[in-house]
């Protein structure tokens, strides 16, 4: 049935959409979040992409946190929930340069290969190396946006 909705979407368009963008496209981004990381941002300001591509991530086989609600700082550098943990930690060789420690708390059947975080219509995706028991650590720069955006108290992250 998913098949056909699929199909049906290729033929579908409506005058008041002044875009290409159909349910195939938000699949794809899904899918291939590498392939359109210079792209998601733009895609994510038509309300109609942004609204599906997020039910998507939230009902396909992700973990994920909304936001923070009492977040004391402008600058967030820990969260958790019931499955999973993220730390970020200060270099003590390089001001620029941070750890992100993710740590799974739950068993999980999925095999996770993308970070995504998004915040006010702003995303980012990175890909996550291979879990070391149930643990991963990426280098990131304080300098690139995903920094931004992963310690904005408002950021979503997902995990798939």
């Amino acid at each position: 049935m998913a098949l056909n909705y699929l199909n049906l979407s290729k033929n579908y368009s409506a005058s008041r959409l002044n875009s290409k963008l159909n349910i195939n496209k938000v699949w794809d981004v899904y899918l291939n979040p590498l392939k359109y990381q210079n792209k998601i941002n733009e895609f994510l300001k038509n309300k109609v992409f942004s609204d599906a591509y997020f039910l998507i991530l939230k009902n396909e086989g992700c973990i994920y946190q909304e936001k923070l609600n009492a977040a004391s700082n402008e600058r967030v550098y820990s969260r958790s929930s019931n499955e999973f943990k993220i730390e970020i930690v200060k270099s003590n060789k390089n001001e620029d340069v941070y750890y992100l420690i993710i740590k799974i708390i739950n068993d999980i059947d999925l095999q996770l290969s993308n970070l995504y975080v998004i915040c006010d219509n702003k995303s980012d995706c990175i890909k996550l190396p291979t879990l070391n028991d149930k643990q991963a650590q990426i280098l990131i720069k304080k300098s690139d946006n995903f920094f931004t955006l992963i310690t904005n108290p408002n950021a979503e992250i997902f995990i798939r």
